[in-house]
């Protein structure tokens, strides 16, 4: 089975239908035009098609430039052969020059201009001669010859012209595009780095809620083991009784708390298939971090106000939460302060809320620092728990990350 290839005419702009249309009624009618010039060896009717010659094509002026372009050259011929008058029929070559360079192929743009070049000279050639040469003397050839070089330098400024203000239209239309799609590049590029950023520290999340759920059912299998045995000894009822009853309330409470923290980031986290971890960070590891950057030879700070002994009340969870965002904060100082700066980490317990500032005498946060990756992990560690984060700038000088956690009240763990 054979197909056959078939050739469509690509869809015309209605725009350029409209610019058609009027270049129609301007050379079929205007004074100058067609009709006020008729020749012999064309009738009216012939002249009409003449006519539309050099205006249908515009209707694909712009969705096809190059096939445009070519189709009015019969009707150009046409006019070499059969006319030597100028018509409003040549409005057509500056317009058609301007589109070829505008939105034609690039490969035929310099092939198009030279032919546009060959019209300009081949119109003031007819144009000078074949109206004159017959009626001139002898001694007048040089003055036509000067005529025709003159109307073809004016002819082929127009054209020139014409070609190098499309060639300008396209390379604006081609800046943009250019700046259009270098800025959706990018902010799909900063997207997908956002996303990036974001899973990754939903998979840390993960490995840590690993930590602290593995860690409270560790309490629970001890305890539970404990409340067996107390009941199944011997001695006295009422000390076996409330050992059982410790246990259990210990088991209700860790399993309770276990429970509030899978609830609180169940909806950031992400399942990972990791290895065993280490038990979960704390408070306490916050003093090895310091130290372990003042041994470096950085010029690192901890402080602790406020009454320490609320730290009871608050979950691995928050205690872990609070110690990824010391170290965040600690990272970016060392990366992005400089070695001069100074560093102070602020831990102040409150009775309502733990206030966590790490502040540094740095030169503060530039435009493409890349702090940005490593908020996005402090905000969804701060909100897990209810709390908020700001990060900024210090009046003072130097880059300042406060994190607000309420924190729970009620009996000491």
């Amino acid at each position: 089975m054979t197909t056959r290839a078939s050739f469509r005419l690509p869809r015309p702009r209605p725009l350029d239908v409209v610019w058609a249309a009027l270049l129609g009624l301007l050379v079929l009618a205007a004074p100058g035009s067609l009709v006020d010039q008729p020749s012999p060896a064309l009738g009216n009717v012939l002249m009409v098609v003449w006519g539309l010659m050099y205006v249908l094509p515009l209707v694909w002026r712009r969705a096809d430039a190059d096939l445009a372009t070519l189709a009015l050259v019969p009707a150009h011929l046409v006019q070499l052969a059969f006319t030597n008058l100028p018509n409003a029929g040549n409005l057509t070559v500056p317009l058609m020059m301007f589109t070829v360079a505008a939105y034609g192929r690039l490969k035929y743009r310099l092939w198009w201009l030279a032919f546009g070049g060959l019209t300009a000279l081949a119109a003031s050639v007819d144009w000078t001669f074949g109206s004159s040469f017959e009626h001139s003397q002898a001694e007048s050839f040089a003055t036509l010859v000067a005529t025709a070089l003159v109307g073809f330098i004016g002819l082929g400024s127009v054209v020139a012209a014409s070609w190098a203000v499309g060639a300008f239209v396209r390379a604006r239309n081609e800046a943009r595009l250019a700046s259009r799609d270098a800025v959706t590049a990018q902010a799909l590029q900063h997207q997908q780095a956002v996303e990036l950023a974001a899973t990754q520290e939903r998979q840390r999340l993960a490995r840590e809620m690993h930590d602290v759920v593995a860690h409270s059912l560790a309490v629970i299998v001890v305890q539970a083991d404990g409340g067996a045995y107390a009941a199944s000894m011997d001695g006295d009822p009422n000390l076996r009784l409330a050992t059982a009853e410790k246990a259990l309330a210990t088991i209700r409470s860790t399993a309770s708390d276990a429970l509030t923290e899978t609830r609180r980031l169940v909806g950031v986290l992400r399942s990972d298939q990791g290895t065993e971890l280490a038990p979960a960070a704390g408070l306490g590891d916050i003093f090895g971090l310091v130290q372990g950057l003042s041994d470096a030879g950085r010029d690192v700070r901890m402080q602790v106000t406020g009454d320490a002994s609320l730290r009871r009340n608050l979950s691995p969870g928050l205690e872990l939460a609070v110690f990824r965002i010391v170290q965040e904060a600690l990272t970016n100082a060392v990366k992005h302060a400089g070695d001069e700066a100074s560093v102070l980490v602020h831990l102040h317990h409150a009775p309502h809320e733990l206030v966590v500032e790490v502040r540094d005498t740095g030169v503060g946060a530039g435009p493409t620092d890349g702090l940005g990756h490593g908020l996005v992990g402090m905000r969804e560690r701060v909100s897990a728990f209810g709390g908020s984060l700001a990060a900024h700038d210090h009046p003072d000088g130097g880059f300042v990350v406060t994190a607000r956690f309420p924190t729970p009240q009620g009996a000491p763990r």
